[in-house]
């Protein structure tokens, strides 16, 4: 691979996607920042150090420190004739073994991972066994205390559709165009013997999410589980527009984005 990677080829730039996966516990986020480790920040250094001239990552989803990823994608540029589908083997000999790249290809250059997506799912995997799991520790955000699993299903229907989701947005978000939102998915579903552990998934899709809008909506959720929020205070939340209104966000380590959809199903190969 490395002989393969000296040539370098005067063509014209192509555009390459690929989808990545990481364990965010020991990364700032996402994006790039000065002087903390992300996984922008690692993709580039490893690019820039195989194809011997700096390389810029654009990503599709900006997530928080802690937070995971089994489908995040991203795009760089390259004139080096290597195939995209060898793309991944050459980055993962370089990057630490917390990331991997899982697939590439070839794309035109009007395709862009944030402004082409239509679709970002995340799920958000709550232990709530009696006893921690040690083995899930990373991954889970753990909540102490039976959480009535109907009553959060009950209110999940609440938040599908277009509505404004401005008391789910982090008080201090920069702008972002609205706070108007289409979800279309929202589901809590109990999943057994996981590392012999009982636990709670909550999956949601939408054309978009606000600063912390998933880890907020699973706060409430938690909140509702509690008996401590009903049906009807959702809804008067969702009336309120005001952050301050609403119950903290979860913790990050449990949230981790699966998956995102694009405008044309052949952009997008996971």
């Amino acid at each position: 691979m490395e002989d393969e990677l000296k040539t370098e080829d005067q063509s014209p730039l192509r555009s390459i996607a690929f989808v990545v996966a990481y364990d965010g516990t020991d990364f700032c986020g996402s994006q790039r920042q000065t002087n903390e480790r992300s996984v922008q920040g690692d993709l580039e250094d490893a690019l820039s150090a195989i194809f011997k001239t700096p390389v810029e990552v654009s990503m599709s989803s900006r997530t928080d420190g802690g937070v995971h990823a089994t489908g995040n994608v991203g795009r760089f540029f390259m004139n080096h004739p290597i195939p995209a589908q060898k793309v991944p083997f050459a980055l993962n000999q370089v990057l630490e073994r917390d990331v991997r790249v899982k697939s590439a290809w070839e794309t035109d250059e009007s395709f862009h991972p944030r402004h082409s997506a239509r679709v970002r799912t995340y799920r958000y995997t709550i232990d709530n066994s009696a006893i921690e799991n040690p083995l899930m520790r990373r991954f889970v955000g753990r909540v102490r205390g039976a959480l009535d699993v109907a009553a959060m299903q009950n209110v999940c229907s609440l938040f599908i559709g277009v509505r404004d989701f401005a008391s789910w947005q982090n008080a201090g978000s920069p702008p972002t165009g609205g706070t108007m939102r289409n979800m279309t998915q929202l589901e809590v579903a109990p999943r057994q013997d996981v590392f012999g552990s009982d636990v709670i998934d909550i999956t949601m899709s939408a054309n978009g999410f606000l600063y912390q809008m998933v880890r907020n909506i699973v706060g409430t959720l938690i909140e509702v589980g509690r008996g401590k929020m009903s049906a009807q205070n959702v809804v008067r939340l969702m009336d309120a527009k005001d952050r301050t209104q609403c119950s903290p966000p979860a913790p990050s380590q449990g949230l981790c984005l699966t998956h995102i959809s694009f405008e044309e199903a052949k952009r997008f190969a996971q």
